[in-house]
């Protein structure tokens, strides 16, 4: 036989095998490939006279994905992944694929490293089962300690109810903890009870309660049967508002050295405390005092700051005014003509700001350097100042004769400050007529405009 190469088609007939089993086979070292991309005609014939042998040595090639790889073996994706990330098992292949709006990696894994995992599974196997019995037994230990400390904890809490059983004759505050404890852990209690289950005291105690793990009957039957005196003893409790106005303290504060229940403490504890004040309670009013005399003192210099940044907001407004604006003597140095120039060419505000020299050295007209055309502008504004006051007092005059004929009056009657005689204003002119329509020697007024 020749040595010539054959095709991808040709091997494949040969040893009926589909193009991408050939490539792979290649890939493996099972058939010599030349360069030219063709196979070795003799390595093809050797392969197709022992065809088993050389499929088998095919199959161990083939590439698995994880799910085909999982299946294989007989145990889960989880656990394949798991496995074969400790044994380090080598990816043959990598492929990204878009599946669910994402980018999904699928990595493929050679047949025959995938078979060599069989000792890893058995170990992990046996391993995890052997994990699992040990947490099992060290969880029924842990169960057993917990169960018997519940069974301690309940004795405990059981012999520290037997000894907080509250008849009537007792300390109001403790026969109203009593009841809203065993009604907080009953889950039942009773309407004007419930202000006191917020109560530190009363939730420490309910705890212990349901520590205790009574059964419901008998929770049920203790709690009825302090509700009774617990009602009958609230009256015997004075409110948080009355306990702050008698001792001048607040009733929160006063709960921290005495029997209190929500800041109620017994009516005849505040009475006791009223008459003598204990050691603590006025060392309270005395703290009380320095805060009230701090607050006073704090608002007072807030006060005093708030005048001071006021006056200091007022200079630097002055001082901001003075800055913005300039004298005719600056003025005049700036643009070197005479003062009594500047003065007559002063702004209609009569003062010099900053941003109106901004704007005359922007635009600059004639008169800033030229004096000759600083007189004839100081005369044209004369000239129209005269000529605006004739149309003003044109004006006033023709105002003052429409209000003298509006009211049969000489026009000398009618002061200068009068306003437009409009149809509107002389109508309610007329109306409510002025002091000076009334002036002695006046006509009648006339009845239209």
């Amino acid at each position: 036989m020749t040595r010539r190469g054959m095709g991808v088609a040709r091997v494949g007939q040969a040893l009926g095998l589909v193009p991408r089993q050939v490539r792979l086979a290649a890939r493996a070292g099972l058939l010599d490939q030349h360069e030219d991309g063709t196979f070795d005609a003799d390595c093809v014939a050797r392969a197709a006279a022992d065809q088993r042998r050389f499929m088998d040595a095919l199959h161990r090639e083939e590439p698995l994905s994880t799910r085909q790889a999982a299946a294989r073996l007989h145990v889960s994706r989880e656990r394949f992944t798991r496995v074969a990330r400790n044994a380090e098992l080598p990816v043959v292949e990598r492929q990204w694929l878009r599946r669910y709006g994402r980018d999904i990696e699928v990595c493929y894994y050679r047949t025959a490293d995938v078979d060599a995992l069989v000792p890893y599974i058995v170990a992990d196997i046996e391993l995890r089962a052997a994990a699992a019995l040990v947490a099992r037994s060290q969880a029924a230990a842990q169960a057993a300690v917990t169960r018997a400390n519940n069974r301690e904890r309940a004795k405990h809490a059981r012999q520290l109810l037997a000894t907080r059983r509250i008849d009537e004759v007792g300390d109001p505050v403790e026969t109203v903890l009593w009841a809203v404890a065993l009604g907080a852990a009953h889950g039942r209690l009773a309407p004007r009870l419930r202000r006191f289950r917020d109560d530190p005291r009363a939730q420490a105690l309910a705890d212990v309660v349901t520590q205790a793990r009574l059964d419901a009957a008998e929770l049920g039957r203790l709690a009825a049967e302090s509700a009774g005196p617990a009602l009958r003893a609230l009256p015997l409790l004075a409110r948080p508002n009355e306990v702050a106005s008698r001792l001048g303290v607040p009733a929160l504060r006063v709960a921290e050295h005495t029997p209190a229940l929500h800041g109620y403490i017994a009516r005849a504890k505040l009475d006791e405390l009223a008459a003598m004040p204990p050691g603590w309670l006025l060392m309270l009013r005395g703290d009380q005092e320095l805060e009230r005399v701090a607050a006073l003192w704090q608002r007072e210099q807030e006060r005093v700051w708030e005048l001071e940044r006021a006056r200091a907001e007022a200079v630097m407004y002055e001082a901001s005014r003075a800055v913005s604006r300039l004298s005719d003597e600056s003025v005049a140095e700036l643009f070197g003509l005479d003062e009594e120039l500047v003065a007559g060419l002063r702004p209609r505000s009569g003062r010099w700001a900053i941003e109106k020299i901004e704007e005359l050295l922007r635009t600059r007209p004639a008169w800033i350097t030229d004096p000759a055309a600083a007189r004839a502008e100081v005369a044209r504004r004369e000239r129209s100042a005269e000529r605006r006051a004739t149309a003003r007092a044109a004006r006033r005059l023709a105002w003052r004769r429409g209000w003298a004929k509006a009211f049969g009056v000489a026009v000398e009657d009618v002061p200068e400050s009068v306003g437009r005689p409009t149809p509107a204003a002389v109508r309610a002119a007329l109306a409510a007529p002025p002091h000076w329509a009334k002036a002695p020697g006046g006509g009648g007024a006339e009845t239209s405009v």
